[in-house]
């Protein structure tokens, strides 16, 4: 079945026979002219036109079958074995003494080389350079001798094109195989990324631990880079994140592929050269040379990379860090990797960005449950303390005025007097207690409203030397800030009470500019702070980190100054919502 001539020429080969076909009319054309001009006679011998009549159905023969693909894949040989004997024979026919008809031999040679390689070419070179040597040696044509000049550098030329002719097509051939091997080890990059990209959307969706799509985002990173010699080492991948634990907030490694012990452990601040262009501008950063990098050549696995590329790590506007990609091979990602790492960067950046929600649920929830934990057993304290023993007391009272009311009612009188008062300050501790527990007026009547409260009900109920000035706190304050302000508050106050060995206590709330100013200062033998953080693992007593904790829940700022004689100072800051009315400034 035949094609149409489009179809057929869409393969490399029968393009360039198409080529051929087309040069070889520009050949046959160009050999009159040359003739007349060598020769400078009008008319062309006999034997050069029955020449140029067998090249003419030479190509008209080799156009027709062209046109069907069957027979165009068998023309490579059979045309150059043709054209080889059509063009070899030419000095043979036309016999002068410039020898310039040779210099069309160079044709099949050219085509030799090309289609074979460069023994192809040399073989064809060879079969020419034979055939003009005898030539040269046993003349057909005594009365037009030759000359050597005339032999040799038709020769000269046909080797020296040839010999360029093979080792450019060479060349080419091996860069195009370096080339295609660079773009299958990217394809098999791309492929193996893909399918650990799909095997990571899975993770994300069962787990919210980002360390499996770290792991897999590295692992497809290094994969696809372009593959260095064994001698340059082996590419180079890591996970920076901003590190909470450091006061400065530098970028340190969570996860690595390629680098050493030493790497582990380097700090960066992320804020000059690739890294801080990648997280200025929120875009993937091409890089050829790391070691020139003021940041980057801090690793010793990055001073051998000739080329990479740093992604940001990101999810919505939260920067979490920095990925880098680095190989020892001079050539770049291919696009197909750069755009797979994207995609990954992006997975991955999700994946932290849900591992540090999930993390700050569970650190919100296990601070509720420790609150709780803490109120109830503060309560437990504070009922086995105080209302528990006296109504153990108010029984055994009861007890022994029974007895009294036959043998003595007027010391019986006296004696429930005395319980009528104790049950009367049981009642007062009691509802103390469920007071510091939920005070209704926090939520009814504000934060300053409770905290005069409280303070009442320490002076009257528990005899606490202490001082309240409330401010102007009413119920348009947030209620999640007050209701925070007053249980540090009360852990400041209890805190006092329980080190301050019954020594007057302060308290005073104010507003200053856009911001709630809550103070507690006792007049108690005071501490050394830094001591007592320091050893907060070994104290069974949490009462600072809570408050430092909730301090933290609502943006506030708490500082505690305390010398040993000198007393405790406890200061709150806690900024106002400018959209509220206890924001404003009055």
């Amino acid at each position: 079945m035949s094609q149409s001539f489009q179809t057929v020429t869409a393969t490399p080969m029968v393009r360039m026979d198409n080529l051929l076909f087309r040069l070889r009319w520009v050949l046959l054309l160009l050999v009159p002219p040359v003739v007349w001009f060598d020769r400078g006679a009008v008319t062309l011998p006999i034997q050069l036109l029955l020449w140029l009549a067998a090249g003419v159905i030479l190509n008209v023969f080799v156009g027709i079958l062209l046109q069907f693909s069957q027979t165009a894949r068998l023309l490579p040989i059979p045309t150059l074995c043709a054209d080889v004997f059509l063009f070899g024979i030419l000095p043979y026919i036309v016999i002068s003494d410039t020898n310039i008809l040779a210099y069309f031999s160079i044709f099949p040679a050219i085509v030799a080389a090309i289609r074979f390689g460069m023994p192809g070419g040399l073989i064809t070179a060879i079969l020419f350079s034979i055939s003009m040597g005898i030539h040269f040696f046993l003349p057909l044509n005594t009365t037009s001798p030759r000359t050597l000049l005339s032999t040799a550098l038709p020769i000269i030329t046909l080797d020296a094109i040839i010999l360029l002719v093979g080792y450019l097509t060479q060349r080419e051939k091996e860069v195009a195989i370096t080339q295609a091997a660079g773009e299958l080890n990217d394809l098999r990059g791309a492929v193996a990324g893909a399918h650990l990209l799909y095997q990571t959307s899975d993770w994300l969706n069962l787990s919210a631990n980002y360390k499996p799509v770290l792991e897999s985002m590295l692992q497809a990173g290094v994969s696809g880079l372009p593959q260095s010699r064994r001698e340059d080492g082996p590419p180079v991948g890591m996970a920076l994140f901003f590190d909470d634990q450091d006061p400065d907030m530098r970028l340190r490694v969570f996860g690595s592929r390629g680098i050493d012990a030493h790497d582990e452990k380097v700090r960066v601040e992320g804020k000059r050269g690739i890294i801080a262009k990648a997280l200025g501008t929120g875009e993937a950063v091409v890089f050829d040379r790391a070691d020139q990098d003021p940041e980057l050549a801090l690793f010793r696995a990055m001073q051998i990379c000739r080329s990479g590329v740093c992604y940001p790590l990101r999810a919505g506007m939260e920067l979490y860090g920095a990925v880098i990609l680095a190989t020892g091979a001079p050539r770049r990602p291919s696009q197909q990797h750069l755009e797979l790492m994207r995609a990954f960067t992006s997975q991955a950046g999700i994946a932290f960005q849900n591992a540090k929600l999930y993390q700050q649920s569970r650190q919100e929830q296990d601070r509720i449950i420790h609150d709780d934990v803490e109120m109830r057993q503060k309560l437990a304290r504070d009922l086995h303390d105080g209302p528990t023993q006296k109504i153990s007391g108010l029984a055994m009272q009861l007890d022994y005025i029974i007895k009294l009311i036959d043998q003595d009612p007027r010391e019986a009188k006296n004696e429930l007097q005395k319980a009528r008062a104790t049950a009367q300050q049981t009642a007062k501790e009691i509802r103390n207690a469920l007071f510091i527990l939920r005070p209704l007026s926090l939520e009814s009547q504000g934060l300053s409203a409770a905290l005069e409260q409280l303070g009442q009900r320490l002076r009257e109920v528990e005899n606490v030397p202490i001082q309240v000035v409330p401010g102007e706190f009413g119920t348009d304050l947030d209620q999640k800030i007050a209701t925070t302000v007053f249980a540090i508050i009360e852990e400041a106050i209890g805190n006092a009470r329980k080190h301050g060995k019954g020594a007057p206590i302060q308290v005073s709330l104010q507003r200053n500019e856009n911001s709630l100013i809550a103070i507690v200062q006792d007049q108690g033998p005071g501490f050394d702070v830094e001591q007592v953080e320091r050893s907060y693992d070994k104290r069974t007593s949490l009462g600072i980190q809570n408050m430092r904790e909730r301090a933290r829940l609502i943006d506030g700022n708490l500082a505690i100054l305390s010398a040993f004689g000198h007393g405790t100072r406890i200061t709150l800051a806690v900024p106002l919502p400018l959209n509220s009315p206890s924001g404003k400034r009055k």
